[in-house]
């Protein structure tokens, strides 16, 4: 008995559906400086959204974010204030940087995305073309499997090819070097390029739930996308690796965490790709997944995907809950359109 096909073009139009309500309530907010309103004024809760407000068409409100942005950009292109939390001073620095330059980029503001992506090539170790966890910090050179991705993928939208092959190999090493997988997926490498499994590591327990899945989904994504410029069937079949290693190796929680999303779209990519409707099964299930946590009002909150509880539509979001609210508004738009090539193309081909 044959399994059910899934209508992938009522799909597609649900999580376009689910992507504009969030941008709508998310643009009603905006502050007249251009800046996304949050518990906490960091440029943590809203670098997503530039890239993710343009593509839902909110160019206005997009180009407002980028006034914002800029009047923060340091001299060097960082974006150093207010720059807050842990995560982004000691674990992926330059993730933030990313997002930002690929929005900037889209939106057509190459003033500001050249001087992002400057900054963030400046920072590729020339050893081993991986990207700083910890960015400009002057004594550190560790990179990681997140940060070289974001980079890499800015890197594509920039048209820097170079810098993205540099940064592919080396996540291809840091895959090679694994020395048991099946338990730890370790993402940091030295300055060196020697892999880092002790306590100076960032290290996934692939085999519990609740672990930073995004270093594993960035690469997928950014080794997808890569191939799209380069048909170098190498990079094909890396994403496809890490993308079986999430699904057969890890903890099922990896579909099922909040940090889902970067899965979605890379199943999405990976099956316009490839035709493999495994993949398109996997995009299905997380973006549902993703569609039935939205709160009504719109947005997305950790309280409501972990508790069921739903939102005061009087409180101010957390800045967690605000960039969490930007990557779906963002990844639901991506899978949608995914979704909707790949019926395109198979319709051409039939």
């Amino acid at each position: 008995m044959s399994r059910p096909e899934i209508d992938l073009a009522q799909r597609a139009a649900s999580y376009k559906a689910a992507s504009s309500l969030g941008a709508d309530q998310l643009a009603a907010t905006q502050q007249p400086d251009g800046a996304l309103p949050s518990s906490r004024d960091v440029i943590e809760s809203s670098y997503k959204g530039i890239w993710a407000l343009q593509c839902a068409g909110k160019t206005i409100e997009a180009a407002r974010l980028a006034s914002y942005v800029r009047s923060h950009l340091g001299t060097d292109g960082d974006v150093p204030s207010p720059r807050q939390e842990p995560y982004f001073l000691d674990i992926h620095y330059l993730y933030a940087n990313g997002y930002l330059a690929i929005g900037a980029h889209l939106l057509g503001q190459f003033a500001l995305s050249d001087r992002l992506m400057s900054f963030i090539a400046s920072l590729q170790n020339p050893q081993h073309g991986g990207f700083p966890s910890t960015g400009p910090r002057p004594g550190d050179g560790r990179c990681d499997t997140v940060s070289t991705s974001i980079s890499g993928i800015a890197a594509l939208f920039h048209g820097r090819e170079a810098v993205a092959l540099a940064a592919a190999d080396f996540l291809t090493r840091v895959w090679e070097s694994q020395p048991n997988r099946a338990s730890v997926f370790s993402s940091t490498v030295s300055p060196e390029g020697q892999l880092l499994t002790g306590n100076d590591a960032h290290q996934l327990n692939v085999q519990e739930a609740g672990q930073d899945w995004w270093f594993l989904g960035a690469p997928a994504l950014f080794l997808a996308t890569l191939y799209e410029k380069t048909s170098d069937e190498r990079h094909l079949a890396l994403a496809q690796e890490l993308m079986d290693y999430m699904m057969l190796s890890c903890h099922q929680d990896v579909a099922l965490h909040p940090s889902c999303g970067k899965l979605a779209v890379s199943a999405a990519k990976l099956y316009r790709l490839t035709n493999e409707y495994r993949y398109a099964e996997l995009a299905v299930n997380v973006a549902d997944l993703i569609v039935c946590n939205q709160d009504p009002s719109g947005v997305w909150t950790r309280d409501l995907w972990f508790h069921g509880t739903e939102r005061n539509s009087t409180t101010e979001l957390l800045w967690s809950d605000l960039d969490m609210s930007l990557e779906y508004v963002l990844w639901l738009d991506l899978v949608a359109r995914e979704l909707t090539s790949a019926g395109a193309w198979q319709s051409s081909c039939a």
